[in-house]
């Protein structure tokens, strides 16, 4: 749960964040422009991004504009905490502006 209100509360400050769904560890984001289109190129973006920080992720969808979180079962705040500190930093990064 503080995964998620964590990553609810990043949209708030970043958004392209247009929706955080999902139950326990298994969450997902969508990330849009501001008529709410996806934004499959920004998704792949902050998946590869994650993954130089060692934090894998994936996308979903057909046209892969989801990103999910399946983190492991020893999980922990720390994790958590780490996962919502990388997600800021990429989403403050020039390429995930949205225009």
């Amino acid at each position: 749960m503080a995964l998620k209100s964590a990553l609810k509360q990043l949209s708030k400050k970043f958004p392209i964040i247009g929706e955080v769904r999902g139950q326990g560890l298994f969450l997902g984001i969508e990330l849009v422009d501001q008529e709410l289109h996806p934004l499959a190129e920004k998704t792949a973006y902050v998946v590869n991004r994650m993954k130089e920080f060692g934090i894998l992720m994936s996308s979903d969808r057909p046209n892969h504009t989801i990103i999910k979180i399946k983190p492991p079962l020893t999980f922990t705040i720390e994790n958590a905490k780490e996962v919502i500190f990388y997600l800021h930093k990429i989403f403050g990064e020039d390429f995930m502006k949205i225009i």
